[in-house]
């Protein structure tokens, strides 16, 4: 079995599950026991500010959205840059924070980029390797670019695009496309 931990699992355009259309998920875990993953383009209309005194006993302010990782119910993950505070590394110098307190720790210190996010994305052993013969998602293999995308542009059309960029490179065994393929 080859792990995704650290790759991207995109939704593929005829996954019409509600949570998961047109979703981009990085792996923060997969093995033979089973995977776990967070959406990282679902903001909720709630801001960290909103948890000060309801998940974590303290005040602070912080005006960043919430995001929604999925329909599993979890604690808390923040996606950063700062090594000292990270649980675990997903990606070169990218760091997920999972523990209550190094979560606390992490929004305290606002960091920018990061992501933070309620609930997972999360399958038993063999479960997404059966979703995977049904065609519902394609993989990327994730970058900073990529968990960070901040929102401005569709991360979804962003990613589906590489992906596809990927393919017709493989296919006419191109050994670099053009930045933009369209100019030629």
């Amino acid at each position: 079995m080859i792990s995704l931990k650290g790759h991207l699992l995109i939704a593929a355009p005829q996954l019409s599950a509600p949570i998961f259309a047109r979703s981009v998920i990085l792996m923060l875990d997969h093995n033979e026991d089973g995977a776990l993953g967070v959406i990282l383009n679902q903001p909720i209309n709630t801001v960290i500010t909103d948890l000060a005194g309801k998940i974590f006993d303290d005040d602070f302010e912080w005006d960043k959205p919430l995001h929604l990782g999925g329909p599993v119910p979890g604690s808390l993950t923040v996606l950063h840059t700062m090594e000292g505070l990270g649980d675990q590394e997903i990606i070169p110098g990218v760091f997920a924070s999972l523990d209550v307190e190094s979560v606390h720790k992490v929004i305290h210190r606002r960091p920018e980029p990061s992501l933070v996010i309620a609930n997972y994305s999360g399958w038993g052993p063999g479960q997404l390797e059966g979703e995977f013969e049904g065609d519902s998602w394609i993989t990327l293999p994730a970058t900073p670019e990529h968990v960070f995308w901040g929102g401005e542009r569709d991360i979804w059309k962003l990613t589906t695009g590489a992906v596809n960029s990927r393919k017709l490179s493989e296919f006419l065994r191109l050994k670099a496309l053009p930045a933009d393929p369209s100019l030629n």
